[in-house]
C-alpha cells in the first residue's frame, strides 16, 4: 500500500526569531498527521478520489483521543509499503520520535524534483515544485500570516490547520503522480537508479540524525575562549602592521574598500567610471555582468589611470575646530546655533592627515580582471590566499604577516560563528546535537548539513572543535573511518587511466608526491602538514586547474602528462556538456550545464565544474551512501549498541559502546572497502580500483590513534 503523509508540529521561537520545529526539542509536540492511502496500482492515477484523512494529537481548541489517533495512524503505517512525502525525512523522524514504527520504503518528492532538475539550483519547496509541475498548489496563504506572527499550528484555528494540512496531501499526491509519469519517459528513465539510491539513503540519514552526537559543553566553552584569545591577538597584529604601513590613517578591516586600499596601496578615483570600465554590476536577474575581454597591457593602463597611490600619513591637530571635529556657528545677533557643524577642514576627525613621502599599504598587485571589485580590488578569502603566496615569492615579509593573520582571522571568525556558535545554539539540554543532513543542496549530489554545518570543517586532526565530540556511553570511544584518496581513485575508475591504477595498486601516496613537487623536497621528507596542504593541489589538476606558482604549474603540467587518459576524459566530458547541456553517469546521476559553450581557448565554459561533478558525485553521492547503507544493516544484524553518528566528506563517525571496538572497526572497514562489489551489482559496471580505508579511535573526535584491525 502506498501512503502519502505529512505532519504538522509546534515550533519553538528562539534567538533572532529563529523557529525550531525539531522533533528533538522537548518543548515541541506533534499537532496532527495527515495521510492518504491506496493500493499501488492503476487506482493511483484514476479519476476516482478517496479524500485524505487527518489524525489530531495536540491543539488548544481540541481534546483529541491521542491513543485512538496513534492506533489509527499506526494501522495505516503497518499496511504501508511505500511512504511518500515532501521532505519526508522530517516527517519520518517525527513519527519515530512520537512512538510510531515504520520500516518500509520511502519516496521523497523533493528528491524526485532534485533528480529531475539534474541537480540545478532551482526552488525545491512543495510550493515551487507544484507550480513547476502544474499540479494543485499548496494553500500557503491560509497560514502565512499566522506563521509570520509566531502563531503555531497548535494555536491557529483548527479548521485552518485541517484545510492547510489536507491540501498539502493533495499537492504531494499529485506531485508524486506527475513525477512518476516524468520518470516513465525515456529521457528521464535513466535517472531512476540514483533516485532509488537517494531514497534508500534517506532512511539511513534519518537514523543518524536521530542518534545525535554527544557534545562535551565544557570543552566547547574552552575552545570558544581559545579562539577568542587567538582572535584578539590576530587583530592586534593586523592593527600594528596597519599602523606601520599606513601611519595615522585608520583602517577598518571590515570595510572592503579600506582593506583594498591598504592591501593594494591604491584608491579608486571615480567609482562610477571604474564600474563602467570593468563592467561591474548586476543585470536584471541579479547576476554579475560578464567581464569584457581586456589585454594585460590595457588592464594595467586602466588601473594606473583610474586609481591613485596611497601614501603613509602623519596626523596633525586641526586648529580650525580645535581638534573637536565640529564647531558652532554664530547667528548675526551673536547667539550660538543649537546644533554643531561638521568641520570640513578635517572631515570631522579633529585632525588632518598629511601624506609622507612613502607609499603606504602592502603594495600588492592585482593579477587580472577577476581581482577588480566595486571598491577597488578583491579581498575575499581565495584572493588573499593567492596574494599571500605572491608576497612570499616577493619576499614581502610585512605583507606575508598581515595576509597570514587576515586569512587566519577570517577562519577563526567562521569557527566561532558557524562551528562553536552553531554547536552551542543547536545542542539540546541532554547534550545531544542533531545536525540536519541535506541531500538536495549541492550540485554534485554530495551531502551538506545545517543546524549546524558539520560538513565544511577543516580536515585532519588539528581542528580543536572536534574535541567536543565525545561518547555518550561510559568508557565509550569515538571511531572514525576515512576513505584514503577517494576522489583520486574515483577519477582513476572513471577515466580508466592505467598509470593512475598502477600508482594506486603500488600504494603510491599521490598527496605526498604532490607535496614533494610543490615544496621541492624528497617524498620521504614531506611532513604531515605539508601533505595535508598539498591535497588541494592534487585535486586542482584532477579537475583541470593549471594556474599557480611556478612550482605548482610545473606540478599541474607533470600531472596531466603522467595521467594522459584523465585529460582525454576531461575533454570528452566538456564535449558532452556542450552538445547535450548535461553530463550523464551510469549511476543515473545527471548534471545540468545549460548554455555551455566552447571558448576560444578550446576549453568549455564551466570547465572546472564539468570535470569536478562526476568525481564528487560518485565519491560522495554513491560510494559513501552505499557504504553507510551496508554498515547500517550490518550493525542491525549484529545487534550492536554502538551508533553511527556522523558522516563528513569521505568519512564515517561512530559512537562506540565499550567492548564493541573491534567489531565496529571491522564492520565499518568491510562495509567501506566492500562497496565495489555492491556497486557492480547495482550498476552492472566493473569496478577496477581498490578502495582503502583508514580507521582511528579515541576518547574524542580530535585525539585519535590508528586502530589495528589485525
Amino acid at each position: 500500500m502506498l501512503t502519502v503523509l505529512d505532519v504538522e508540529t509546534t515550533f519553538v521561537i528562539g534567538e533572532g526569531r529563529r523557529t525550531d520545529p525539531s522533533p528533538f526539542n522537548p518543548d515541541n509536540s506533534l499537532v496532527s498527521v495527515q495521510y492518504w492511502s491506496c493500493v499501488k496500482d492503476k487506482t493511483m492515477f484514476s479519476n476516482s478520489y478517496i479524500p485524505p484523512q487527518i489524525a489530531w494529537f495536540y491543539h488548544k481548541d481540541l481534546s483529541p483521543d491521542t491513543a485512538k489517533s496513534h492506533e489509527e495512524v499506526q494501522k495505516v503505517l503497518d499496511k504501508t509499503t511505500l511512504l511518500v512525502g515532501h521532505n519526508i525525512k522530517f516527517d519520518l523522524m517525527w513519527l519515530h520520535e512520537s512512538g510510531f514504527k515504520y520500516s518500509g520504503k520511502v519516496y521523497d518528492t523533493m528528491i524526485g524534483e532534485y533528480v529531475l532538475l539534474r541537480c540545478r539550483k532551482l526552488g525545491l519547496s512543495l510550493a515551487d515544485s507544484c507550480i513547476r509541475r502544474k499540479v494543485s498548489a499548496k494553500k500557503s496563504e491560509l497560514v502565512d500570516n499566522y506563521l509570520k506572527d509566531g502563531v503555531g499550528f497548535d494555536t491557529m484555528p483548527s479548521e485552518t490547520v485541517e484545510e492547510y494540512g489536507l491540501a498539502d496531501i493533495v499537492s504531494t499526491r499529485e506531485l508524486y503522480m506527475e513525477q512518476q509519469k516524468l520518470f516513465g519517459q525515456q529521457k528521464n528513465s535513466t535517472l531512476k537508479p540514483h533516485l532509488n539510491l537517494m531514497n534508500a539513503f534517506l532512511r539511513v540519514l534519518a537514523t543518524i540524525e536521530r542518534n545525535g552526537i554527544m557534545i562535551n559543553t565544557t570543552t566547547l566553552d574552552n575552545v570558544r575562549e581559545e579562539y577568542k584569545t587567538e582572535k584578539a591577538h590576530l587583530e592586534r597584529t593586523m592593527e600594528d602592521i596597519a599602523y606601520s604601513v599606513m601611519g595615522d590613517t585608520k583602517v577598518n578591516f571590515a570595510s572592503p574598500e579600506q582593506l583594498s586600499n591598504m592591501v593594494y596601496s591604491r584608491k579608486v578615483i571615480d567609482k562610477k567610471k571604474w564600474a563602467e570600465i570593468f563592467n561591474i554590476g548586476l543585470d536584471e536577474n541579479g547576476k554579475p555582468f560578464r567581464r569584457s575581454f581586456m589585454t594585460q597591457k590595457k588592464f594595467i593602463q586602466n588601473i594606473q589611470e583610474n586609481t591613485s597611490r596611497i601614501f603613509k600619513t602623519k596626523a596633525r591637530h586641526c586648529h580650525y575646530c580645535s581638534g573637536k571635529g565640529q564647531f558652532y556657528k554664530q547667528k548675526k545677533n551673536g547667539e550660538q546655533w543649537k546644533n554643531p557643524t561638521k568641520c570640513k577642514t578635517c572631515s570631522g576627525r579633529g585632525y588632518i592627515l598629511d601624506n609622507l613621502p612613502k607609499v603606504g599599504g602592502l603594495t600588492m598587485n592585482p593579477h587580472d580582471m577577476k581581482d577588480v571589485s566595486a571598491n577597488g580590488f578583491a579581498t575575499d578569502k581565495s584572493t588573499m590566499l593567492r596574494l599571500l603566496k605572491s608576497a612570499k615569492m616577493r619576499g614581502n615579509d610585512t605583507a606575508v604577516e598581515f595576509l597570514k593573520s587576515a586569512t587566519r582571522l577570517n577562519a577563526v571568525d567562521v569557527y566561532l560563528s558557524s562551528f562553536v556558535g552553531g554547536i552551542a545554539r543547536n545542542t539540546r539540554a541532554n547534550s545531544l546535537l542533531h545536525p540536519k543532513f541535506n541531500q538536495c543542496i549541492t550540485r554534485t549530489t554530495r551531502l551538506s548539513s545545517s543546524d549546524p554545518n558539520f560538513q565544511n570543517q577543516p580536515r585532519g586532526n588539528t581542528f580543536p572543535v572536534r574535541a567536543v565530540v565525545v561518547s555518550r556511553f561510559e568508557n565509550g570511544k569515538i571511531l572514525q573511518a576515512d576513505y584514503s584518496q577517494l576522489e583520486f581513485r574515483v577519477a582513476a575508475q572513471l577515466c580508466g587511466d592505467d598509470v593512475m591504477k598502477q600508482d594506486i595498486a603500488s600504494g603510491s601516496d599521490v598527496h605526498r608526491y604532490t607535496a614533494s613537487i610543490i615544496f621541492n623536497k624528497d617524498e620521504k621528507d614531506v611532513t604531515k602538514d605539508e601533505r595535508t596542504e598539498a591535497k588541494a593541489h592534487t585535486f586542482k589538476p584532477l579537475y583541470g586547474g593549471i594556474s599557480g606558482t611556478p612550482n605548482e604549474m610545473a606540478y599541474y603540467k607533470a600531472f596531466v602528462e603522467k595521467y594522459k587518459k584523465l585529460g582525454e576524459w576531461h575533454e570528452a566530458l566538456q564535449t558532452e556538456a556542450i552538445s547535450e547541456s548535461s553530463i550523464s553517469m551510469h549511476t543515473g546521476q545527471q548534471f545540468a550545464f545549460p548554455d555551455t559553450k566552447r571558448l576560444n581557448s578550446g576549453s568549455a565554459s564551466n570547465a572546472p565544474a564539468i570535470k569536478n561533478y562526476p568525481v564528487q558525485g560518485i565519491a560522495g553521492g554513491c560510494i559513501v551512501p552505499l557504504a553507510l547503507i551496508t554498515l547500517t544493516n550490518s550493525f542491525a544484524t549484529a545487534g550492536l549498541k554502538s551508533l553511527i553518528v556522523n558522516t563528513v566528506h569521505d568519512s564515517i563517525v561512530i559512537d562506540v559502546f565499550p567492548g564493541e571496538e573491534f567489531i565496529c572497526a571491522t564492520l565499518t572497514h568491510d562495509a567501506m572497502t566492500g562497496v565495489p562489489k555492491v556497486y557492480e551489482e547495482l550498476y552492472n559496471v566493473k569496478w577496477s580500483v581498490p578502495l582503502d580505508v583508514d580507521v582511528e579511535i579515541g576518547q574524542n573526535w580530535l585525539e585519535m590513534e590508528t586502530f589495528d584491525l589485525t
